[in-house]
C-alpha cells in the first residue's frame, strides 16, 4: 500500500465533514493527497493515452507507478448547515444504478491495470449519508441483488441484474461486472453532522492491486 485512504479521509474530515458536490469532494480530497505526500504529481480527469473516453477522478502518479482513484458522492437531499455554512445536498436517488456505478469504477481500474505502462495501485471510493447503502435489499427479488454494496457483502467474478430488471432500470449500465480480484464491502463512519436520518456520513473504500 503506497497511500493509505482511511488516513486521507481522516485528514480530510478535520478540514471538511461534508461536501457541495461530488467535484467538491474531489477537490478536497486531491488537495489533502498533496498535502500527505506532497512528493507525488496529481492529476484530475485524466484521460489515458490507451483510452481516450476515459477520464480518471484522480490520477496520482508516484515513482513506483500510477495510482487511479475513482470517487462517488452520493446524497440523501438535506440541508445541513456546518461550521455556519449551509449545505443543500442533492437527492441522488436510484440506488440501484449508483451501486452499479460503483462496482463499474472497480472493473474500471482493474481495466486501467491491465493497459497502463506502470501500476501501482487503485482505489474506488464511496461516501454517503444514504445509510441504506449500508444494508442489503430486503426484497428477495430485488434485480440489483448482486450490484448491492451492503455492509459485508463479497463481490466475486460476474455480476448481473436480474431477470425482472426493467429497460429503464438498466438503460446506459446493462452489461455485466465482471472482476479478476475479490472484493469486501467494509463500510467506515466520517462524519455526524445532527441526529436526523441524513446526518451521518459513511465512506467505503476498496482497494485494487498490482
Amino acid at each position: 500500500m503506497i497511500i493509505n485512504i482511511d488516513t486521507i479521509m481522516n485528514r480530510l474530515k478535520e478540514r471538511r465533514r461534508v461536501f457541495v458536490s461530488e467535484a467538491d469532494f474531489q477537490l478536497e480530497f486531491a488537495w489533502v493527497i498533496k498535502e500527505l505526500y506532497p512528493n507525488y504529481d496529481i492529476r484530475l480527469e485524466y484521460c489515458p493515452a490507451f483510452d481516450r473516453r476515459m477520464h480518471i477522478d484522480i490520477l496520482v502518479i508516484t515513482d513506483r507507478g500510477w495510482i487511479p482513484i475513482e470517487l462517488k458522492y452520493k446524497t440523501k437531499g438535506c440541508t445541513i448547515i456546518d461550521n455556519a455554512e449551509t449545505f443543500v445536498l442533492a437527492n441522488h436517488s436510484a440506488k440501484d444504478v449508483n451501486c452499479y456505478a460503483y462496482l463499474k469504477d472497480i472493473q474500471r481500474i482493474e481495466q486501467i491495470r491491465e493497459k497502463a505502462k506502470t501500476f501501482a495501485e487503485g482505489y474506488a471510493v464511496m461516501l454517503t449519508n444514504e445509510l441504506s447503502y449500508l444494508k442489503p435489499p430486503q426484497k428477495q427479488d430485488c434485480v440489483y441483488t448482486q450490484f448491492s454494496i451492503h455492509n459485508g457483502a463479497e463481490k466475486i467474478e460476474t455480476l448481473r441484474w436480474g431477470a425482472n430488471a426493467s429497460a429503464g432500470t438498466t438503460r446506459g449500465h446493462e452489461s455485466p461486472i465482471t472482476f479478476s480480484d475479490r472484493y469486501v464491502m467494509n463500510w467506515k463512519p466520517y462524519s455526524v453532522l445532527n441526529d436526523t436520518s441524513a446526518g451521518t456520513f459513511c465512506y467505503l473504500v476498496n482497494r485494487i492491486g498490482s
